[in-house]
């Protein structure tokens, strides 16, 4: 994959409390490391979180599914950049691409993906994303796959 693909990045330390009785990064923690992307991916586009811990924009977005290919390890104090793009869009649902890497060796971490789906706030069944969003998404991303 080819980095310059993604329009958002965001560097983050491993801290000492993300490390493993191995001394490396828990692989639970790129989970939580993928969802600091996602976060600051939406926050880019001037969205603000609430106290209730949702955007301002009025979307229920829930990730329904994450997978993650494990390509190398990360250590305490080292400096990840977490690269996120949407790389395509149905009607309810979105797919995050997300990759991590090793700002000083250049080494790919780890590679992820998270499925989201947008909810109605009342019946937390899935809706249609507003053309809004997508029309943000689609100015943000040059090379986002609109599957209809």
């Amino acid at each position: 994959m080819d980095l310059k693909e993604f329009a958002h990045r965001i560097s983050i330390r491993v801290r000492t409390f993300d490390i493993d009785s191995q001394g490396v990064v828990h692989n639970s923690v790129y989970l939580k490391y993928l969802e600091i992307g996602r976060i600051e991916y939406r926050k880019s586009f001037g969205y603000k979180i609430l106290k209730n811990g949702m955007f301002d924009d009025g979307l229920k977005v829930v990730v329904v599914h994450n997978s993650l290919d494990y390509k190398s390890f990360a250590f305490t104090d080292e400096i990840l950049t977490i690269y996120t793009r949407i790389s395509w869009i149905k009607s309810s649902s979105f797919e995050f691409l997300q990759i991590i890497v090793n700002e000083q060796t250049k080494i790919i971490i780890c590679e992820g993906r998270g499925v989201c789906v947008n909810l109605n706030q009342e019946t937390n069944k899935s809706e249609p994303l507003p053309e809004k969003f997508i029309k943000e998404i689609k100015s943000f991303e040059s090379n986002l796959n609109i599957i209809s």
